[in-house]
C-alpha cells in the first residue's frame, strides 16, 4: 500500500500529516513502514518516527549518500529500525558501526525499460549519455580521449548530441561498443552539512545496472565499493585516471571478443542481482526477516545544530507553500516551530524564496534583476 506523505502534508499540515500516517498504519494493519522521502526533505521530526516503532517496523530508503547521509539520513535512519542504502556500502557499514542496522541495496532497474534490442549493430565506438553542464571532471576525460584520437558520441544536457529520450538512450547503449560511466559527485548541496564535500568524491551510479541490463560493455570510473557491484575485469571494467581510461578504451576497442564476453557476464549478473522484478522482493524478504528478529536498543543520533538548522529552514519552505494555498493555520504551525527552534540557514531560506515566490512571477523577477544590477 502507498501513502503520499507530501499530499498528506499539503492537505493536513505538520501535525495533521503525522496523525494521517498513524491512522493509515492502524486502519490497514501495516506491519512495515518503508519510508522513501525526497532526499532534502525534513517534513517530520525525529520523535515522530521513534514513536511509531513500538507499533510498526520502520525502514528508510536512502540514496545519494555522499550528499545527504551527513546532514540528514543518519538522523532519520537512527529514528527508525533499518537504513537501506542504495548507493553506498561505506554508508551502510558506518551506520552499523554507530549501532544501527543497515543493508546495502544497489539500484535495481526495470528490465522492461533497460533491455537488449535484437538486430541493432554496434555502430558507435564509444558513447556517453549524461549531462556536461558544470561537470568539468567529465569534460576533462572526454576532451582527453578526443585529443588522443578517440571519437566519443556524447548525449545529454549541455552536450553536442543534446537530450535524448528513454528509448533513444537504450538504443545508444545497445549500439555502442564501449559505454562510459563517470562517478564523480558534483551537486551543489543546499543543506547545512557537518563538513564540505571533498572535490574528488565518487559515488555509485544506477547507470551501471542500466547498461548491464542492455547487455552493453561498461567502462566506468572507479568508486568506493564498485567492485562489489560488478567484478572488475570480468563483468565490467574500471579506470582511475585519464591515461588509464585512454589505454583501456583502445584495448577493448581492438578486442571485440574479450569486450563482448565481459558484457555477457555483466548482463547475467544484472539479471541475477539488479532486475527490479527479483531484487525488490528479495529486499522485502530481508526486511521481513529483520522485522521478526529482536530490535536493537540503539536510540539513534539526537538532533544537533546541523539537523536543527536544516529542519528549521525547511519550515520556511513549508510556510511559503501553505501561504500560497491560503492555508493560514498550517502556516502558523510552521511559524511557531521556527520560533521554538531559533535557527535558520540563510542560504536555504533565500533559495526557497526564489523558487517558491520570485520564480513564479517572471516579470517581477526580471524587474528585480534590473533594479539589483542597476549601477
Amino acid at each position: 500500500m502507498f501513502l503520499d506523505y507530501r499530499a498528506a502534508y499539503r492537505d493536513r499540515g505538520y501535525r495533521g500529516a503525522q496523525a494521517c500516517i498513524r491512522d493509515f498504519i492502524a486502519a490497514n494493519g501495516i506491519k512495515i513502514l518503508f519510508v522513501a522521502a525526497e532526499p532534502a526533505s525534513f517534513h517530520f521530526p525525529l520523535e515522530f518516527f521513534r514513536s511509531l516503532r513500538p507499533a510498526v517496523y520502520t525502514a528508510m530508503l536512502a540514496g545519494d549518500s555522499v550528499y545527504y547521509y551527513g546532514p540528514r539520513d543518519r538522523y532519520y535512519a537512527g529514528a527508525m529500525d533499518l537504513l537501506v542504502s542504495c548507493d553506498s556500502f561505506e554508508t551502510a557499514e558506518a551506520f552499523k558501526a554507530l549501532g544501527g542496522d543497515a543493508v546495502m541495496f544497489p539500484s535495481a532497474c526495470d528490465r522492461g525499460l533497460y533491455r537488449k534490442l535484437p538486430g541493432l549493430e554496434k555502430t558507435i565506438d564509444v558513447s556517453f549519455v549524461g549531462g556536461l553542464a558544470g561537470r568539468r571532471d567529465r569534460a576533462a576525460y572526454l576532451d582527453y580521449l578526443a585529443a588522443n584520437g578517440v571519437e566519443v558520441r556524447v548525449y545529454g544536457s549541455g552536450t553536442p548530441g543534446g537530450r535524448v529520450s528513454q528509448a533513444q538512450m537504450v538504443e545508444i547503449f545497445n549500439q555502442s561498443r564501449i559505454n562510459l560511466n563517470f562517478t564523480g559527485a558534483s551537486v551543489d548541496l543546499r543543506l547545512a552539512a557537518p563538513a564540505p564535500l571533498p572535490p574528488d568524491t565518487k559515488q555509485l551510479k544506477a547507470r551501471l545496472a542500466e547498461l548491464a541490463l542492455c547487455g552493453s560493455f561498461v567502462l566506468s570510473e572507479r568508486a568506493p565499493g564498485i567492485e562489489r557491484v560488478f567484478r572488475p575485469g570480468e563483468e565490467a571494467v574500471y579506470f582511475d585516471t585519464k591515461e588509464d581510461l585512454l589505454e583501456k578504451t583502445r584495448f577493448y576497442l581492438a578486442r571485440a571478443g574479450e569486450r563482448e564476453a565481459i558484457a555477457a557476464r555483466g548482463y547475467r549478473r544484472a539479471l541475477s542481482d539488479y532486475d527490479a522484478g527479483t531484487a525488490i522482493p528479495r529486499l522485502l524478504g530481508e526486511i521481513e526477516a529483520r522485522r521478526q528478529a529482536p530490535k536493537t536498543a540503539w536510540s539513534g543520533i539526537p538532533a544537533d545544530a546541523v539537523f536543527n538548522k536544516n529542519f528549521a529552514s525547511f519550515r520556511v519552505l513549508c510556510l511559503l507553500r501553505h501561504l500560497k494555498r491560503l492555508k493560514f493555520s498550517f502556516a502558523l504551525e510552521e511559524l511557531l516551530l521556527l520560533v521554538q527552534l531559533r535557527t535558520l540557514d540563510p542560504r536555504q531560506v533565500y533559495d526557497f524564496f526564489i523558487v517558491e515566490i520570485v520564480d513564479k512571477f517572471p516579470r517581477a523577477k526580471a524587474l528585480l534583476k534590473k533594479l539589483l544590477l542597476r549601477p
